[in-house]
């Protein structure tokens, strides 16, 4: 079998029973200490592993290193060896509670409770789960949170910052700074290390320029009623790619179009809008009042535009005249009862008519999707507004100013 290079994880599938098993050809006893003192190597993870039967306790405890490099593997083995002896001393078992991964799991239980509580979304919840089960815990999954400092996660960014985005970076950090701060709130770690800093450069938010909405909003209605095809790239010495899926293309998308471009709301919030949520307005000016669940830590009411409010009333006319029936019902595709079903229909619409027009990018390069559509209607407003006061503004667009002059203003 060929030896593994130093700090390099073997991942072909099949070579080991378990991607956490020793690989035999790494598992070395570290020099002048007990035999049951040993480093090694697994599949899972670039680091080297620590491990030591401890025969008061009868229990074998293992440990990440969190090095790449053997040398630095035997002063971390060292060290665990030393602070064991010292627990002993003083009386203090090593806890299986204080793993980096039992700590995880028990957190997002915590988590998944303020999920029932509806203080975070399940989108969010899932999302965190993933990128706990794909990146975080084949790094960290046996490490003592104690061992978690600056420069275990500075390698860890080093790592994983080559693919991915700095905005990326920062989520994965995110995310182990809530474990670390659920130990330190039920005293398994005595204080959360300092956190690197990820520099993140702002890029331009797409949005479609006057001529540009005008052009969705006229193809829209002009493909309404018809069936399109929707065909992945085509690969070479084909004419054309496969068909994919057929979509049938309703009046929900210039509808849609038309709404977000003038209210200011979220593709969250196209899925969750029901008609008890919106309120029409007419005083000195006109415009709907929407009081929407929060979205991203917000929950103001949000004030459209005049547009809105015609947009709206034409879409509650053609579903049902009596306000108390539909009061519950969905203001957009109020028949489909699964809403993440709803939304996606309403994205694949949308992600046609940008293909068949030629708009998925911008004039930089930025990607432009459904929520292109309330950075339209930001830009709108910056652009007609005669020194509009920018707090004002961004408590309407449930923002905040600092996102309103990095990205827009």
């Amino acid at each position: 079998m060929t030896t593994q290079a130093v700090g390099t994880a073997i991942n072909a599938p099949g070579k080991y029973t378990s991607r956490t098993v020793p690989i035999p050809d790494t598992l070395q006893s570290v020099p002048n200490y007990p035999d049951k003192l040993k480093i090694y190597q697994i599949a899972a993870s670039s680091f080297w592993q620590v491990r030591y039967y401890d025969e008061i306790s009868g229990k074998t405890i293992k440990r990440s290193t969190g090095q790449t490099q053997k040398s630095h593997a035997l002063k971390a083995a060292k060290a665990l060896y030393e602070q064991i002896l010292v627990n002993r001393h003083n009386g203090v078992a090593t806890r299986k509670n204080s793993r980096f991964d039992v700590c995880a799991k028990n957190m997002m239980e915590m988590q998944a409770a303020r999920v029932a509580r509806q203080e975070i979304s399940a989108d969010a919840h899932r999302n965190d789960q993933y990128f706990l089960d794909a990146t975080i815990l084949p790094e960290f999954r046996e490490m003592d949170i104690a061992e978690i400092k600056y420069d275990t996660l500075e390698r860890f960014i080093g790592k994983i910052g080559a693919r991915l985005s700095a905005s990326s970076t920062q989520r994965y950090l995110g995310l182990i700074r809530k474990v670390l701060e659920y130990a330190a709130n039920r005293q398994l770690l005595q204080a959360v290390p300092k956190f690197p800093k990820v520099q993140k450069q702002d890029s331009p938010r797409g949005w479609f320029r006057p001529e540009e909405y005008a052009a969705l909003v006229k193809r829209a209605k002009q493909l309404v009623g018809t069936e399109v095809v929707v065909r992945n790239a085509a690969k070479a010495g084909q004419e054309q790619g496969n068909v994919v899926r057929r979509l049938k293309i309703t009046d929900a998308l210039p509808n849609m179009i038309e709404f977000v471009a003038h209210s200011f709301i979220r593709p969250t919030d196209l899925k969750n809008m029901q008609h008890k949520h919106v309120h029409v307005i007419r005083d000195n000016h006109t415009f709907l009042r929407l009081t929407l669940p929060e979205s991203k830590k917000h929950d103001k009411p949000i004030a459209t535009l005049e547009k809105a409010v015609s947009v709206y009333e034409k879409m509650k006319s053609a579903t049902n005249s009596a306000d108390e029936a539909i009061a519950d019902d969905y203001v957009f595709m109020p028949e489909y009862t699964n809403r993440d079903t709803a939304l996606r229909r309403l994205q694949q619409q949308f992600n046609y008519l940008l293909d068949d027009l030629g708009y998925k990018q911008g004039a930089l390069g930025e990607e432009r999707t459904i929520y292109s559509l309330r950075h339209t209607c930001i830009m709108f407003r910056l652009l007609d507004g005669d020194n509009i006061d920018l707090l004002t503004l961004a408590r309407n667009a449930r923002t905040s100013v600092d996102m309103i002059e990095r990205f827009y203003a």
